[in-house]
């Protein structure tokens, strides 16, 4: 009996931490006086005969990945900031291997939403809108060529998918949250 009692002791103390991480958890991001954009990112290219895969400087085959996830806030004086997350790994044709992984960590310091133009994934959807990057930090660089203005990510929530040819494939899942 007495270790019955124990096990209910412990088990009722652990339901008890349980829900206290459980609720931390769940106010992450709750509460905010700003507008937040989550998104995750994948892309694929493993089809070295697709134009989405080719270098457009040297037109050689550049295969592999990108995975990541990027935030966006937006104050009440319209300010848009944010962070992201990105990591990449390329690999060669018929077994070359792996050229290794890049990671960057992005600061967006400044960033403004505009009309969506052809290349966006919600091109042609009245009044869409992306975020365009106008100044950010990447590891440590100041405004880094590749992560300034059209960033192709929407402001509106939704998942965008993007397959134009076999081996070939991007993903954007974007959510969004308003001020409270």
């Amino acid at each position: 009996m007495r270790r019955s009692a124990l096990m209910v002791a412990a088990l009722a103390a652990a339901a008890a931490l349980a829900a206290g991480f459980a609720s931390s958890a769940g106010a992450y991001g709750g509460g905010a006086s700003h507008d937040t954009w989550q998104i995750g990112i994948s892309g694929n290219c493993n089809n070295p005969t697709s134009s989405f895969c080719q270098n457009p400087e040297t037109g050689s085959p550049e295969l592999g990945g990108f995975w990541g996830w990027v935030e966006f806030d937006r104050f009440a004086d319209g300010t848009i900031t944010g962070d992201e997350q990105v990591t990449g790994c390329e690999h060669g044709i018929g077994g070359a291997g792996s050229f290794g992984a890049e990671h960057a960590d992005v600061d967006i310091t400044s960033a403004h939403l505009e009309a969506a133009g052809p290349d966006d994934p919600n091109f042609g959807t009245p009044g869409a809108q992306v975020f365009y990057i106008d100044s950010n930090v990447v590891n440590g660089e100041p405004n880094v060529p590749d992560f300034l203005g059209d960033s192709g990510i929407p402001a509106e929530a939704g998942h965008y998918s993007f397959h134009p040819a076999a081996g070939v494939a991007f993903e954007l899942q974007v959510a969004f949250r308003p001020a409270k």
